[in-house]
């Protein structure tokens, strides 16, 4: 599960503290996740990501962060991650599909708009590729930028650390 140097650029180990950071801050103040964990019923963020980050806490345990040296290349390469809405909208019936394989999320247009110029996903390396733990709507961007010629610029990093798919917790109600 080696990482091609020639797309990815180690950066530095991570501790959890980090990577929880990473995607509370990637999220808790988005206004469009505050009014989606209230119309779900959820007092918080952490309320809503909580079902979510404890099985990813308990599973991933060595963290290290890498640049993606050419996102429009490696990001459609990615896995879509273990999610109910995107597994039963945008899979097409397959389990983490590559995402250049996956239904277009009408939600992705606002951030190819307004994509940010330093970003960081979150991610589990296994032996079938990268899966997206956090950051499914920025890299489905990517993948359509990517698709259509649209030139993103952006510094993509990737929080990630190694699991076997076997390991990964699913989070689709069957």
């Amino acid at each position: 599960m080696e990482l091609d140097k020639k797309q990815f650029k180690f950066i530095k180990p991570l501790a959890w503290k980090e990577v929880f950071n990473i995607w509370k801050n990637n999220e808790a103040n988005e206004e469009h996740w505050k009014e989606y964990c209230k119309e779900k019923g959820f007092d918080s963020w952490f309320e809503w990501r909580k079902k979510y980050i404890e099985p990813i806490k308990k599973q991933s345990k060595d963290w290290k962060l890498f640049k993606i040296l050419n996102p429009l290349e490696s990001v459609p390469q990615f896995r879509g991650g273990p999610y109910n809405g995107w597994t039963k909208n945008f899979y097409k019936n397959q389990e983490m599909p590559r995402l250049k394989n996956i239904k277009e999320n009408p939600a992705i247009k606002q951030y190819l708009d307004n994509f940010p110029s330093k970003t960081t996903i979150i991610t589990w390396n296994t032996e079938d590729g990268i899966i997206i733990i956090e950051g499914m709507h920025k890299c489905a961007a990517i993948t359509k930028a990517a698709k259509e010629g649209i030139n993103i610029k952006t510094d993509l990093y990737m929080a990630i650390s190694d699991s076997l798919i076997k390991d990964i917790p699913s989070f689709v109600k069957k």
